[in-house]
């Protein structure tokens, strides 16, 4: 029987982990239709241009005015109709969205087979993140196979009762992803006298994100010497909260950016001296990129990160976070990551899932 595989995703996160394994269809010559819901709309399709990806579907299921239930409902109903349209017999996904979540009920609704790129990753506490966690959780007792990007993930699964022969333990896609930028863009790894920060998750915002924002203040007018550059999150709420810090005093080596393009994010990544982020990618990005990061969260679902002593929990705590810079800024053994092994993989992901989905 032969078999239509689509590979289904909404935000931009998502597409640099699938990225990869569309890639690898192309370059073998291989059929494989793309879908993006639309759950994310402008810095999406600007990151698809950037790769020249074009989906075959563009479903389009955002509205302002949804709830998250809304988005569910709109998600689900969008691609079953697409499913059954176009006879769709294997669903590919990637990560914890709702986009993931949907994707994988509606196969598991109409016994079709479904493939979770990035499964496994775990906190402690099913609300932290919401909704991300409770998301990868349900799309794990559905999934046909679960395609761990670590031994720890494979590990949570296990625990879980899930059925070793529904697990493959591939490495993170995001490795094949930062490897072929860099050779693509021909970037360097460099360790300039520069910080990069981002900050956007939701159990941040409120007063944990004005004192990260205060940290980063206080740092910035010690040290006039240091260029530290902040990439903004388009999220309103989360952009008033930092700038608001600042309103009364900005020191002139704290630059305020626009959103990132992906390409550009790399490349300021690449040539800092440290990261200071709440952002899960940043976390699977930073040891590909030789690069150490002060994590601005109180639990990660990407514990590697921390056992190969790339990345520091700081939560929003200011004095934590200031005094973790400090400790590293200025001793080579300490900002600059080096590991025998980069614990999210070897670049080799893409190719596994593609042999697992052709089988």
């Amino acid at each position: 029987m032969s078999h239509k595989i689509a590979i289904i995703y909404g935000t931009r996160p998502e597409f640099l982990k699938v990225f990869p394994v569309i890639n690898q269809f192309h370059l073998q010559n291989k059929d494989i239709l793309i879908v993006n819901t639309g759950q994310h709309d402008d810095l999406l399709s600007n990151m698809e241009e950037s790769f020249d990806i074009k989906p075959d579907f563009r479903l389009s299921v955002q509205s302002l005015d949804f709830t998250n239930s809304n988005l569910i409902a709109k998600l689900i109903n969008s691609l079953s109709d697409l499913i059954h349209k176009e006879n769709i017999t294997k669903i590919v996904a990637q990560g914890d969205t709702f986009t993931v979540l949907a994707s994988s009920i509606v196969a598991f609704l109409e016994k079709r087979k479904f493939y979770h790129i990035e499964a496994g990753l775990r906190t402690s506490d099913i609300r932290l993140p919401f909704p991300e966690e409770y998301n990868r959780r349900v799309v794990s007792l559905g999934s046909d196979v679960n395609f761990a990007p670590t031994t720890l993930s494979q590990n949570n699964l296990l625990k879980e009762g899930i059925p070793s022969d529904k697990i493959l333990l591939t490495g993170n896609t995001i490795v094949d992803m930062i490897q072929y930028i860099l050779d693509k863009e021909n970037i360097k790894i460099e360790y300039q006298n520069k910080v990069f920060i981002t900050a956007h998750r939701r159990e941040n915002i409120g007063k944990p994100l004005q004192e990260i924002s205060q940290s980063i203040k206080e740092l910035a007018i010690e040290n006039p010497n240091i260029i530290f550059e902040w990439a903004l999150h388009p999220n309103p709420n989360t952009r008033k909260i930092i700038l608001d810090v600042f309103q009364n005093e900005k020191p002139e080596n704290l630059i305020f950016t626009e959103p990132l393009p992906y390409l550009e994010t790399i490349r300021k990544m690449a040539t800092a001296k440290l990261i200071i982020s709440d952002s899960g990618g940043i976390q699977e990005e930073a040891p590909s990129l030789k690069k150490r990061i002060l994590i601005l969260r109180e639990e990660t679902e990407r514990p590697e990160v921390l056992d190969c002593n790339c990345g520091i929990l700081v939560g929003h705590d200011l004095q934590k976070i200031k005094s973790e810079f400090y400790k590293i800024w200025d001793d080579e053994k300490e900002f600059m990551f080096k590991a025998d092994k980069n614990p999210f993989g070897d670049g080799k992901a893409s190719e596994l899932i593609l042999k697992a989905l052709l089988q």
